[in-house]
């Protein structure tokens, strides 16, 4: 159920609400993907489970937290402090409005953006107004099974452009050849563009719109039986 089309009696009618939180970035994904990928990617999987499990599907949240990619043309980030405090405000709205249980899913998995959801989700817990809640990015979903042929994939690599092949093809461009960021271990260093310039991650010439239907249903039941472990 997507909240933004329902209306209010459709909302009150739903005694036993679990919601889903889209989450995902503004953020550069090599010379081929929208800035949008990471929740274009998010809504689209929740929309799915949520109609597959009658979870509401909240409207996304593009902005995020992005470290490695702040230099790179287009990316638009926000302070962790500042981003958990809209965490915290959006989900203490769902509760005044007599909601529980909430599923937190980002399609963006950067460090700082996922402990910002996490830390917002163990504040709440701890009190008695939210009865379950889950923190998950779409890394999380992955496993073997899958049947990724990047070992490393992680950023507009093959999963990615895949499912942005299946999704949104008309907004991929000339998919570039295979690369990684070159960081040195355990140092922060501030020219990051410098040690990732292409934003690739993996390598987006594995992908195709076949692989990208099959990655998207696969991880649209991954999430479903999240939501089901909530409704129990």
């Amino acid at each position: 159920m997507q909240l933004e089309t329902i209306t209010m009696q459709d909302f009150e009618k739903q005694t036993k609400k679990i919601i889903i939180l889209p989450f995902g970035s503004v953020e550069a994904h090599g010379k081929h993907l929208p800035l949008g990928t990471d929740t274009i990617i998010a809504y689209e999987i929740a929309l799915k489970a949520g109609e597959k499990t009658g979870a509401i599907v909240a409207p996304p949240v593009y902005y995020g937290v992005c470290r490695s990619t702040k230099e790179h043309p287009g990316t638009i980030s926000i302070s962790a402090s500042g981003f958990r405090l809209l965490v915290k405000d959006i989900i203490n709205s769902f509760i005044s409005q007599g909601c529980y249980r909430f599923l937190i899913f980002s399609g963006h998995a950067g460090s700082l953006h996922m402990a910002a959801l996490k830390e917002i989700a163990e504040e709440m817990i701890e009190t008695d107004l939210v009865e379950k809640i889950a923190v998950l990015s779409i890394l999380d979903l992955l496993d073997e099974d899958i049947g990724l042929e990047t070992k490393k994939d992680s950023h507009a690599g093959e999963l990615e452009t895949a499912l942005m092949l299946y999704l949104k093809p008309l907004w991929v461009k000339k998919i570039p050849s295979e690369d990684y960021p070159n960081f040195p271990r355990f140092l922060l260093v501030k020219e990051k563009r410098k040690y990732w310039p292409s934003a690739v991650w993996g390598n987006p010439l594995a992908a195709s719109k076949e692989k990208g239907e099959r990655f998207f249903n696969y991880l649209v039941e991954k999430l479903v039986n999240i939501v089901n472990l909530l409704k129990e």
